[in-house]
């Protein structure tokens, strides 16, 4: 095969042509001789590329497309502790920010979870802890802006201010279980535990009061309210006017004396019952009232043994609480 080189050299022969020319210039005469060099080597005497690696494969290259190291690269990695790519932090490793590096006067600087910014929850500025909520605060030290447990949420527990006045810290506020029977945190009642509450208590003459499903209150729905004073008992009254049903002072210990029904029917009053007897001196020894009697004799004997004079009544009414 005969090489590029080779027939450049063969293109290169000087050819001698001899023309004809009739110019007219004394100068050269009327036979004139041009030399032309055919094919010259313009490429410093190769006219053309090699046309391939020259190994008759046909291959025009080496067939790497890669660096052929096999390493698989899959970019950076939130929680690796490592700061790459598009992360600002990761995990601990704050990048040399701190509270103060971010323009807040103190605090805890934390990263957040997708490594894509700075949690500045716990940074502080200058103003905060000064009981007074101002710019971007939510609270300040007991300054808590009428919030509690219980309004964000909770049965109750105590609610705080966390140290950056950026947020409340609830780690302290509870979630009780209404129903279980237990009055807690702002529970009124619990199921059957109504917290020493009756329709009574809530100004009702009688009935049965129940407890809210939510036990924030109580259900008066089945509490009734009858005319104390009609002399009729009913509901829950214990008595009704001069309807003492079948009671006396005596029955509560007294003497003697004058027993009444309370204002709303639902007690007894007691206060013009007396000790008989031993609210009086007399020749005989010893008086009716049981306790009173007992008590004074303790005190003097001679009161059990000879009479009842009125010495016996002043330790009656003095030292056994004789109702004279």
């Amino acid at each position: 095969m005969v090489s590029n080189r080779a027939a450049s050299f063969a293109l290169g022969l000087s050819l001698v042509v001899s023309l004809a020319c009739a110019s007219g210039d004394p100068e050269f005469g009327t036979d004139t001789f041009v030399t032309l060099t055919l094919g010259q080597d313009t490429n410093n005497g190769e006219t053309g590329g090699d046309g391939g690696d020259g190994d008759g494969d046909g291959d025009s290259g080496d067939g790497d497309s890669g660096d052929g190291d096999g390493d698989t690269n899959t970019g950076p990695m939130c929680g690796d502790g490592i700061v790459e790519g598009l992360e600002f932090c990761d995990n601990n490793n704050l990048a040399g920010q701190s509270c103060t590096t971010l323009g807040f006067d103190g605090g805890v600087l934390g990263c957040l979870d997708d490594c894509a910014g700075f949690d500045v929850s716990n940074c502080f500025s200058e103003s905060c802890g000064n009981g007074i909520i101002d710019g971007a605060e939510v609270c300040d030290g007991g300054n808590l802006d009428g919030n509690t447990c219980a309004s964000l949420g909770f049965d109750g527990g105590t609610l705080v201010c966390v140290p950056g006045c950026a947020a409340f810290d609830t780690s302290g506020c509870t979630i009780e279980t209404c129903g279980n029977g237990l009055v807690d945190n702002g529970e009124a009642c619990d199921t059957n535990n109504l917290n020493g509450e009756s329709c009574l208590t809530q100004g009702f003459t009688g009935g049965a009061l129940a407890c809210l499903a939510n036990c924030d209150g109580f259900d008066t729905s089945a509490c009734t309210s009858e005319a104390c004073g009609n002399d009729v008992l009913e509901n829950d009254e214990l008595c009704d006017g001069s309807n003492l049903n079948g009671e006396s002072c005596e029955s509560f210990g007294y003497g003697g004396g004058t027993l009444l029904c309370s204002d709303n029917c639902s007690g007894y009053d007691i206060g013009l019952c007396h000790d008989g007897d031993c609210c009086m001196s007399q020749a005989s020894p010893g008086c009716e009232v049981p306790f009173v009697e007992n008590c004074v004799c303790g005190l003097d004997s001679y009161c059990c043994d000879t009479e009842w004079d009125l010495t016996c009544v002043g330790i009656a009414v003095n030292d056994c609480q004789a109702q004279c």
